[in-house]
């Protein structure tokens, strides 16, 4: 296979410098993304802590959904193995002053698999930009050391992570998790379908540049700002992938991608990158379980965004190295 290899012109590309406005408010979102209180409300928890009574006959439940996914916030926000999770329960319990049963380490875990994790999201203010993208966490396999010491080993296993984001705003607004045999393509379609609302604009990589993504794009109404793939050739039927083709031609790439705005997609890697902040690897053992983990860091990574985010902007260019 030929590598492709950029042409050097001789001449060194600059880059853009950023400034934070609003550094006092985001330095103390920063602050208050450890302060207990927010992930472990008293009032809260103590009027949701007990599920509600059950419908017909049967023994009520001693805790909620609220509770567990609770506990699995905890867990994964600290980062500890679920019998460190039942002892930190207890004790913020004690030091919280409230007389509530703490579920043990077996039961975390088996209710781990069975819960629909509740991730925050906060309405729309208008039609959505909404990008797209995924990654891979590890499950089970070599570390980085062995690999690159000694190359990939066969036991090497990931789960993907398919994310929907909002460009303004910043946080999830749609999540599917797959084995790594599933296409991007393929889960895109309900993907989009976890947006609410008004759709304006869906931008992603290459690797959704099918009929069958431009297809539940226009179902929404929604422009499409996929760039086509190498070699690509025109749909006929006056279809909009064969515009940006046009557009393409007539402006390049990079000036395509400026007048859609499609290199705003690079906010989906950003994403990925805050997500793998809390681990790049799921450490429960199945699949189900595996599903709430990426959930739980989802609802974690939208509280983050709630907090407070960075508000940068362009202050000039950083002088290319002579």
């Amino acid at each position: 296979m030929a590598a492709r290899v950029r042409p050097d012109t001789g001449e060194a590309r600059s880059k853009q410098r950023y400034r934070v406005t609003n550094w006092s408010e985001y330095d103390r979102s920063l602050v208050n993304r450890g302060d207990l209180t927010i992930w472990f409300d008293d009032a809260s928890i103590k009027d949701n802590w007990a599920p509600p009574p059950p419908v017909g006959r049967g023994k009520p439940g001693l805790y909620s959904e609220t509770a567990i996914q609770t506990c699995l916030t905890i867990k994964a926000l600290f980062q500890l193995p679920y019998r460190a999770t039942e002892g930190l329960m207890k004790s913020l319990m004690r030091l919280s002053q409230l007389d509530l049963p703490v579920p043990d380490h077996t039961h975390m875990s088996r209710r781990a698999g069975e819960i629909s994790v509740k991730i925050p999201r906060r309405p729309r203010k208008g039609p959505t930009h909404v990008v797209v993208d995924s990654t891979g966490l590890k499950i089970f396999g070599e570390g980085e050391w062995k690999v690159r010491q000694h190359g990939v080993g066969k036991r090497r296993t990931w789960r993907k992570i398919h994310l929907a984001v909002d460009e303004t705003t910043k946080d999830i607004i749609g999540i599917e998790v797959t084995t790594a045999d599933w296409g991007d393509s393929e889960v895109f379609s309900g993907l989009l379908d976890q947006v609410e609302g008004e759709v304006s604009q869906v931008s992603a990589d290459g690797a959704y540049d099918t009929k069958g993504c431009h297809a539940a794009i226009a179902d929404r109404d929604a422009r499409a700002t996929i760039p086509p793939r190498d070699g690509a050739v025109p749909w006929g039927d006056d279809h909009p992938r064969d515009g940006i083709l046009k557009e393409i031609a007539a402006k390049g790439s990079a000036g395509w991608k400026n007048d859609s705005d499609s290199h705003r997609r690079s906010i989906a890697e950003n994403m990925m990158y805050r997500l793998k902040q809390l681990g790049d690897s799921l450490y429960s053992r199945t699949f189900e379980r595996q599903v709430t983990e990426a959930h739980v860091r989802a609802a974690i990574i939208n509280t983050f965004t709630y907090l407070g985010m960075p508000q940068s902007v362009g202050v000039g260019q950083i002088a290319p190295a002579a």
